[in-house]
Parts: structure tokens; sequence; C-alpha cells
């Protein structure tokens, strides 16, 4: 009797087993085509956070719901932990990631890549009247530099720099209030932080100067699709370039980052063709 317990509950086992996989799966593959499931870091400003009212918001929000628009989509948009966006694109759970995401050999191994709507290095900020004194990297060697605790620029900065005069700060805004108040010459940042300082408070731009550093380093951001879905990832990189050709893009990359980003991609299109990225594109990218 016991071992026919035993038998019966296994089976009950199995069987929930099964029908809950049936019921996942059913659901999984039940979903609406039309509809694009974003996957994204919800605390990535400016690409992906949530404003006080936890709505998602950033550029890579407007960019992705403006390509489904104009491809025919819509899109259901959440947040998921950084570690793990990968596999929950990997297992179906999801279409497609953007979240800053950069383009790299070692991703490009799991997933599919769009074409690059993005370049991302190191910029520093200098006050205007200093703009001649700072205006090349290998000039702050002598200048008193801000930057953020543990960041690529900070990294950068220790490694290329022989004994470099770093003031480092827990948060950007520390680092521009810094530079206001006389106490550092120089902010060195990721591009996207301070060009969206810039964006957020446009009479800086009176005088604050901004320039790249070392353009070498430079970094791509692209979409993400599950390895092998060739139809999605041509549908994102059409949407991109119809985006890019009726000026959409510009408008939201001006709106974010004060400025058409587009003009940025195609000044350094020779640079991305020659680096690993040209591996990893389609062929009939935009820039």
């Amino acid at each position: 009797m016991g071992n026919l317990n035993k038998v019966s509950a296994l089976a009950m086992g199995v069987a929930l087993s099964l029908n809950v996989a049936h019921s996942h799966a059913a659901e999984t593959a039940a979903h609406d085509p039309k509809v694009l499931r974003v996957g994204c870091d919800a605390a990535f400003a400016p690409f992906t956070y949530t404003d006080d009212k936890g709505k998602l918001i950033g550029f890579d929000v407007d960019l992705i719901n403006a390509i489904a628009k104009e491809m025919g989509y819509t899109v259901d948009m959440k947040g998921y932990p950084f570690d793990g966006i990968i596999p929950t694109l990997m297992t179906n759970n999801i279409d497609l990631i953007i979240s800053g995401f950069t383009i790299s050999p070692e991703r490009a191994e799991r997933v599919d890549f769009s074409d690059p709507y993005y370049r991302c290095g190191l910029t520093y900020l200098v006050m205007k009247d200093d703009a001649k004194k700072y205006d090349s990297f290998d000039k702050l060697e002598k200048a008193e530099i801000c930057t953020q605790i543990g960041t690529t620029g900070a990294l950068y900065l220790q490694k290329t720099m022989e004994k470099p005069d770093l003031k480092q700060f827990n948060t950007p805004p520390e680092t521009y209030l810094e530079l206001q108040n006389g106490g550092c010459d120089v902010v060195v940042n990721d591009r996207p932080v301070n060009d969206f300082f810039l964006a957020q408070h446009p009479k800086n731009k009176e005088f604050v100067v901004s320039r790249d550093i070392d353009s070498a380093q430079s970094e791509y951001y692209g979409i993400a699709v599950a390895k092998g879905n060739k139809e999605l990832l041509s549908v994102i990189n059409e949407g991109l370039k119809r985006l890019v050709e009726n000026g959409e893009f510009g408008k939201i990359s001006t709106k974010w980052f004060g400025y058409d980003i587009s003009d940025d991609l195609k000044a350094h299109a020779a640079e991305a063709r020659k680096s690993l990225l040209s591996r990893l594109l389609s062929k009939n990218h935009y820039l």
C-alpha cells in the first residue's frame, strides 16, 4: 500500500510538472507576435530608468517605442536584474534587450546584435575659460581632475597617467558642482553621463566645453535578440535605419543628450568597421 501511494504521488507530481511546463510553453508561444517583449536594466539613466511614479523612461525606452511604431509593433517593456537579462532572452521570456548594452564578442556568442545606435567612450568637461589650456587629453597631466569613484573614467586615468591629480566623488553631480565651484580643472566621466548632464542643464553649455578622450576606447551599444533570430534582427535594423533617415532618431537623441548622435555615429563609421564590431554587425547597417 505504501509503494502504491508513492507511485501515485510520483505520477501526480510528474503530471503536475508536465502541466506547468505545458502551460508555460503555451503562454510563451501564445504571446502576440506584434508585441515586442523588451527587457532592460531599470536603473541605467539616461538610457533605461524609472521616474518618480515608477514608469520606465529614458533614451532607449523612447527609441524602442519609436522603432516598434515605425515597423507596426507595440512594446511590453520590463526591468530585470542586469546579470539575468541575457538568460531571460535565451529562455524566450523576452524578445530583445535594449539597455545601453555594449556590443562585445563575448556577448555575441550568446545573442545577436543590431547595428550600433550609440558610441560610448570617455569625455571630459572643462570651463570655457580654460578650454584652450586643456584642449587635448595629454594636457590633463597637469590638471586637477574630478571623477566618480570606481568608474571606467577613474580607472582609465590611473592607468594612462603617471601621477594623476584625482579628486574622486560618489556621484557625477558632485563632480560637476566641484568643477563649477573651481575645486578642479576638468571632470572626466562616461560620455552618456556628461551628455545627459549638459542636456538636463542647457545653460551649462554657455560656460562648459565637452571634449573626447581617446576615441580608440570607444564602445558601441546595440539591441540584442536571441541567437539566430534573423527576422526580428532585420525588423530592428530596418526600424533604426528609417528613424535615422526620417529624423526621428535625431529628435529622440536631442531630447536626451542635447544633439543628434547619429552624426557622431556616422563620423566614426570607419572606426567601427575596423574594430571587432565589423564581424558582429549585419551587412546592411546604416553607417
